[in-house]
Order: C-alpha cells, then structure tokens, then sequence
C-alpha cells in the first residue's frame, strides 16, 4: 500500500521528499480500523453577523464573556456573533495582550494599559506614576504580572487592581543576561520566556515580592517571537531559541521546552522575512486541537494537530487560485465554539458545519511521498484507488476529485485527472482510475474542492 495519508513534509531536497498536506490534517484512529490514521477537511469559517475595525489585535475570554480589540476598540463579542463598544484605545496597531483577574480585565499594548471593571464595563487608562508600560500581562493569585519587550523586569500590580502600581513590585530574570520576551501563566507557575533561556516563578508569599524564582526548572532554550507563544493541551508552545540557532517549535513538556517541529517545517519557517514577528494562534474543534503559525513572507499558514503530533499547511487561494496564508490571525474559544478574526475586522465562527472558508472554497491538497524505484526499471502504474469521502455534497450538486502525478520528483505535475465524487446518497467505496503510464520516481497528487465533507482513508497504486 501506498504510504499516501501522512503530513506536511517538503525539503530544499526535493528529490527526498515533496509530501505535502493542504488544509488536510491527520486523524488518528484510536480503535481496530481501516488504517491507523485518515486524513480530513480542515473546519470552515462562517461569517458572523458583526464586525470590528481592522486590524484585529488580540481576543480573550473570561467569566463566560469574550473580548477582542481592533483597530482603536474594545469590543465585546457576544454568543451571536455581534459586537459592543467597550472601550478605546490610544493605539490603532499592533498586538495586544489580555488577561482577566476576579474584577477586571487589563489589556496592554506596549506604552499603556488599560481596565474594564468587569462589573460595571468603565473602561480607563492605567495611570498611576509607577506604570512601567507592558508588552504582555498574565494574572495569577490576586496579581496582574507586567513584562516590557527587552527588558529583564517582571512587575506586578496590588492585589485584584491593575491601576495600582508600585515601583518597588518587580523583580528580574537574572539567571541568565538575556531579556524577557514573552510572559506565561501554566499550572500556577509565572514562566519568562527570555531571548535564550527559560525560567520558572512560583508564589512563595514573599512580603517584598509574592514570587520566587525555581532554580531547578532553568532551561537554556528561549523565544524568538513573543507572538508565537500558544497555550494548548495544558501545554505551552512557541516559536524559539537556543545558543546554536533559532527557529525551531517548542513545546513545554514536564516543565521542559522540547522540540515539536520537523526539519521540514523549520526548513519553511526560515523563509519568513521576519520571524521574530511570528504570530501564533490556537483553536480546538471536536477531539481535534491546533497551533497555528503565521509569519510575514510564508506561503502557508504552518499547523500542528497535537494529537497526532503532525503538521500541515492551512491556506486560502489568491486571485490567481494559488496557495496563500490563512485570513485567521486570532482565534478564541467562548460559548461552547472556536471563533476567529482576520487583519480585516472579519468575525468567524470555527466549525465542521460548512465546508468552505466563509463562502470561498476550500482547496484540500495532498501531494505523496516520492515513490521510487531507483535501483530498478520503471514500474508500470496499472491504476491508482483512492479510499475517500463520497457521495456527501448538497443535491443537486456533483464535485470532483482530481488525480495528476509528476515523474519528475514532485517538481511539475501533468494534467488533472476528474472523478466524480458522486451525488448526494451515492456511497462510492472507492476512485479508480487507470492506465496511468511508468515511471522510476513518482509523486501524486489529490485535490479536491469541493462544498463537502473530504477524507482520505488510504490510497493504492498497482
């Protein structure tokens, strides 16, 4: 059997390998089944009803309400898809970070920061002399924990009040000489992500300070790209650092950052104009939870599927139909659902319930490993089968599935090859098509755009 379902794996050397997985991602299955693992349609995205103004900052839930800035607004996002007003910010662009205490939800976006008393929704500015200014905030035990881009100081706030600042509240990653980047909350430990290290705060009830360094969790790995940081599967991941180089995916596992990417895909990563300026989202639909990575220059939005640990490519089509970054910059989960927003002001809610993004098809792609037969003539293809989704579109309608293949190690594909996927209520078992020439290294293709269900079981060549 063809080794055809599988991840996203491309590299420089292309005649090693060209597998690649377009808004299809990996399922495993967990019982006695056909195969081990399928691969299925990524959600689609519905519209929601409001919007906001571009672009969209960050977004956050809490207390069973949701929150997302764009542009110079606070909005409040309802279970509807519409928005409130809540607030207005000095600032039009760049990220924000967010977090929620018992009372108050604090929003900075590097020289100020911000409060909405969750009770009453005033909305003010922080202005206390001793604000320090905040790229990132998180809340953990009553304090609002403040981190500045560049620099080693970590303040908090008084207890459950975000406008009181003391100056003297702070205290310093000094285990190594490298700057905090990014700033965490996980498992009631306050972890600093600095430009070459990893360290660990617990609250120790110090009088002077509530936090205290571990000195037993030091790691000497740390974050390239402050946005890139995700919290998922009560794990943390982001985009990182080390002394001997950079742009590697790490998740905290054990209170220890350990590497998630491939080779293929920091092989991707690298071609971004500017990691550092990475942003990372996350969202979970069904048993299927995902870390995405966008980063200026890529051609695809980079996603992991934590369950199978695998990786594939999120895209939508430019105007010319080919591959480009995912629209979704931010997403949240609130409401029982995933919700999304664009660079636009676009809302989304994240679902299996409709099989294209927002009304724009979805192109699904898999390219396969290269099969290859180097130390003998070339093999004779008699017929490819493929086992997938059949016969699940809308009535009336009749979408293909499409074959073509490259002899030439992935490089360029011949002409596209239709199956009919079958009107609603006619189960095909399987595609086959046939006659399909010689050749000594080999890489087929499947796609498949249609307004259905997709998933492939497995595939078979003969």
């Amino acid at each position: 059997m063809l080794p055809f379902v599988g991840p996203s794996y491309t590299l420089e050397v292309g005649k090693a390998s060209q597998a690649r997985s377009v808004n299809m991602h990996l399922v495993a299955m967990e019982t006695p089944a056909k195969a081990q693992y399928i691969m299925r349609k990524v959600p689609g995205l519905e519209a929601c009803a409001g919007s906001i103004d571009s672009p969209a900052r960050g977004c956050y839930a809490t207390h069973d309400r949701a929150f997302v800035v764009g542009g110079t607004k606070l909005y409040e996002f309802t279970s509807g898809g519409t928005v409130l007003e809540r607030g207005a910010l000095a600032s039009s662009t760049g990220n924000v970070s967010m977090a929620s205490g018992h009372t108050q939800l604090v929003i900075v976006d590097g020289p100020r920061g911000y409060v909405l008393t969750l009770a009453t929704n005033a909305f003010v500015q922080i202005t206390d002399p001793d604000w320090p200014g905040a790229d990132q905030v998180e809340f953990l035990d009553g304090f609002f924990i403040f981190t500045r881009e560049s620099s080693e100081e970590v303040y908090v706030s008084a207890i459950d009040d975000a406008t009181s600042i003391d100056a003297l509240d702070f205290a310093s990653a000094e285990s190594y000489a490298d700057p905090v980047m990014a700033v965490a909350v996980r498992s009631r430990e306050v972890i600093l992500l600095g430009s070459g290290s990893t360290e660990r705060f617990f609250n120790s009830g110090g009088a002077d300070y509530p936090f205290s360094r571990d000195n037993a969790a030091l790691a000497e790995v740390g974050i390239l790209a402050p946005w890139s940081v995700g919290r998922l599967d009560n794990s943390l991941m982001w985009v990182g650092r080390d002394r001997n180089g950079d742009g590697m995916v790490l998740r905290d596992v054990d209170r220890s950052p350990r590497r998630i990417s491939t080779s293929a895909v920091e092989e991707a990563l690298r071609d971004s104009s500017d990691l550092a300026e990475a942003v990372a989202y996350t969202y979970q639909v069904g048993a299927q939870a995902f870390y995405c990575i966008n980063a200026p220059g890529l051609e695809a939005t980079w996603c992991y599927e934590v369950s199978t640990g695998a990786w594939f490519e999120a895209c939508d089509l430019d105007g010319l139909g080919q591959f480009e970054p995912l629209r979704l910059t931010h997403a949240m989960y609130a409401f029982g659902e995933s919700w999304g927003f664009d660079a636009m002001g676009n809302c989304y809610r994240i679902t299996r319930d409709t099989y294209t993004f927002a009304g724009d098809v979805i192109k699904c792609s898999r390219i396969s490993p290269n099969d290859v037969t180097p130390l003998r003539d070339e093999q004779f293809y008699a017929e490819f089968v493929l086992d997938c989704t059949t016969g699940e579109s809308a009535q009336g309608a009749d979408p293909v599935v499409e074959l073509s293949w490259s002899n030439n190690g992935g490089r360029t594909f011949g002409n596209k090859l239709a199956r009919s996927y079958g009107p609603v209520g006619e189960f095909h078992p399987r595609l086959i098509w046939r006659r399909l020439g010689q050749a000594r290294d080999r890489v087929w293709r499947v796609d498949f755009a249609g307004d259905a269900p997709f998933a492939i079981v497995h595939a078979a060549v003969a």
